[in-house]
């Protein structure tokens, strides 16, 4: 299950301080996109995405 939030970051450091599992760190891939992914107390992973310009550079990847 994937959701779109406008501050990653934010989200990040919120879900963090609540104590919620992560799976998988914060990162930006080179086309852009900046996620995360936790897991709920089923164990069903959760992935948070914000949009953001590409890193400097990565147009040449």
């Amino acid at each position: 299950m994937v959701f779109v939030v406008d501050d990653i970051d934010g989200e990040y450091a919120r879900l963090q301080a609540e104590g919620v599992p992560v799976v998988t760190p914060i990162e930006t891939e080179p086309w852009g996109e900046r996620y995360f992914q936790v897991s709920d107390p089923n164990g069903v992973i959760v992935q948070l995405v914000q949009w953001v310009a590409p890193p400097e550079g990565a147009e040449n990847v």
